[in-house]
């Protein structure tokens, strides 16, 4: 699917509806996530708790609807009941979120409502039912589903300390911070609640029409799993590079035959909602969702046609229309992952680093959330990477477990790799040490040591520069069962200052003390992302290309074009041709040994080569 997000403002309901579903097609959307209700109604709702845009003339959401149906686009109608009017809201207290203050919060005339009080947990469902039972819409879509403790100009107002809250969390009181002694329960509190609204929502809409789709943040009564690549200013820049990347394989590998839909953000940020990030980084994000095998989703504010910043709707029409041209190709793919990186349920530095060093060397892995791996679904994998020394999973792969949960700031440390070392660490050759900036818990359990810690040591003045002391403590382990610790964050290491040194350890160690043997090896640059897929379906593999080298700091230019990729892609599939969907040409292939060797002559953003095979 290629779905189109018009987040329509109040004033958007005046224009032509015919030009609105006209616009869709000049983008080859199939889909649109349009405004229904909640925070304002674009259709004559007859519920008096549910505001009507006051620049309502006739029926927008219905006339819209009969002429997106009739181009051939599905109507995605988009809900969020986190806040209501003033006017409604104001004889409503018990309705309202309360501060830690016991304030309530309206941020433009609209009060944030509880996800507890009658308002959501009633009245949200009796909206749905209306539209659902009115219109024949294609799915529903819920924004800002949950317990929201920050306002748009994110100012934190702290738990919901509203009666409702306190009455179904059971406890003798509710928890004020995240470090209450009552705050884990609560979190377990949030998670249930949470979910067992979605899925009350989701019955809603599903008891007038079982095929309309439920779209969420979340898994639970989910048909399709929605996120978003946006920038947040105050969570630091720049943005994740690999951020589509991660969250289409974090669905489609957590939750198999659930669709991903993964939001390009074409704003800068909520402040800046009317002018748009580089059109070099919107492209970047829609090549990966193509890649992965998610759905486009570009993300406006407002109709596309009322659009003040225009830069990216070139490439973004160029990569919807191939796209449409080539769907069959990136419709049911399947991995051909040799990796399993896990994810904790709230993913840190660690994770992403991990993340980072395995797309730049072109590992082909998966990304699985914590609360779904199973000793059965690890058995695919050849080696699993845990970024996290809490988590726990049974399996008979072997493991690499990296970081540490211990507190401190390090200066002055080192780890020496030793020439023992080196005899069973590949790659290391020109490397005598890497540095430890940041905690350090050393490994009490029996093992093989590798690496020396240094403890910190003089770093000033020049004069003193020196260290005295490589203790036996080891940096890094081979356990008695054949897995490997690194009792240190080199994820986070890599993450924030992406030093070569540590991304090697990583390697060396998947490689060499875990027997890694990749299934698909490339000389292409590390700035290049590689994404090898099996479509069983269209009988072929894909191997496609994705070209990062415009980012340069904050920045995001156009993509330097890169030539001359050789990729060797073990298989037992027998090839019969090879072709390049942006080229548009045939790429010339070997087959030996069970090995396809190709060169892509050159990349450009995106490339996938479809390699044909006889079943």
């Amino acid at each position: 699917m290629r779905l189109v997000q018009t987040n329509l403002r109040e004033t958007d309901v005046t224009i032509d509806p015919e030009r609105y579903v006209e616009s869709l097609r000049e983008f080859s959307a199939n889909v649109v996530l349009f405004n229904a209700g909640g925070i304002v109604a674009n259709y004559p709702t007859e519920l008096p708790f549910h505001y009507r845009n006051p620049l309502l003339r006739g029926d927008f959401l219905g006339e819209v609807l009969e002429r997106a149906h009739a181009a051939g686009i599905r109507l995605i109608a988009r809900f969020d009941f986190s806040k209501v009017n003033e006017v409604i809201a104001a004889d409503r207290p018990d309705w309202h979120y309360k501060s830690v203050a016991g304030d309530s919060v309206s941020y433009n005339g609209q009060v944030h409502t509880c996800l507890n009080g009658q308002y959501q947990q009633e009245h949200s469902l009796e909206i749905l039912a209306e539209v659902a039972s009115r219109y024949p819409i294609d799915g529903v879509f819920i924004n800002m589903h949950g317990y929201q403790v920050r306002d748009y100009s994110r100012t934190y107002h702290g738990i919901c300390q509203c009666d409702n809250c306190a009455r179904r969390f059971g406890e003798a009181r509710l928890p004020r911070s995240e470090d209450d002694p009552l705050y884990p329960s609560y979190e377990d509190f949030k998670t249930r609640t949470v979910a067992e609204l979605f899925e009350r929502r989701a019955a809603t809409v599903k008891a007038v029409r079982p095929s309309i789709a439920t779209c969420n943040y979340t898994s639970a009564g989910t048909d399709i799993f929605r996120l978003e690549s946006g920038t947040h200013m105050v969570d630091g820049l720049p943005d994740f590079t690999y951020s589509a990347s991660h969250h289409v394989r974090l669905v489609s590998d957590s939750w198999p035959g659930m669709a991903v839909s993964n939001a390009a953000v074409h704003f800068v940020d909520f402040p800046m909602r009317h002018s748009a990030v580089s059109p070099h980084l919107t492209a970047l994000r829609l090549a990966q969702d193509t890649v992965h095998g998610g759905w486009l989703d570009f993300y406006v504010m407002g109709a596309l046609d009322a659009q003040e910043d225009r830069r990216c709707f070139g490439p973004v029409r160029d990569l919807y229309a191939f796209h449409a041209a080539h769907e069959r190709y990136y419709t049911g793919t399947t991995s051909l992952a040799d990796v399993c990186l896990v994810q904790p349920k709230d993913p840190g530095p660690e994770f992403f680093g991990l993340f980072r060093i395995l797309a730049e060397h072109h590992v082909q892995f998966d990304v699985l959330r914590e609360d779904v791996v199973d000793r059965e679904r690890l058995r695919r994998y050849a080696a699993v990477v845990l970024p996290d020394p809490r988590l726990s999973i049974d399996t008979d792969r072997p493991v690499l477990t990296t970081g540490t949960i211990g507190a401190g700031q390090l200066q002055g440390a080192y780890f020496a790799i030793r020439p023992d070392d080196k005899k069973a660490l590949s790659g290391l050759d020109d490397l005598d040490l890497v540095y430890l900036y940041g905690a350090f818990e050393p490994y009490e359990g029996e093992g093989e040591p590798f690496l020396a810690y240094i403890p910190p040591h003089m770093f000033g003045p020049p004069e003193k520069c020196y260290y005295t002391e490589i203790s036996d403590t080891p940096g890094l382990v081979r356990t008695p069962s054949g897995d490997v610790v690194i009792p240190w964050n080199i994820g986070t290491h890599y993450e924030q200052y992406a030093n070569d040194g540590h991304a090697r350890l990583v390697m060396a160690a998947l490689r060499d003390l875990l027997g890694l043997k990749p299934r698909l090896t490339t000389d292409a640059p590390a700035v290049v992302e590689v994404v090898a897929r099996d479509n069983p379906g269209a009988g072929a593999l894909l191997v496609s290309f994705v070209n990062l080298t415009g980012q340069s700091g904050t920045a995001f230019h156009a993509p330097v074009p890169v030539r001359d990729i050789g990729v060797r892609l073990a298989t037992d599939r027998t090839p019969l041709r090879a072709h390049a969907l942006r080229a548009g040409a045939d790429v010339p292939l070997s087959h030996r040994d069970g090995t396809v060797s190709l060169t892509l002559p050159e990349l450009s953003l995106l490339e996938t080569v479809v390699i044909d095979y006889r079943e």
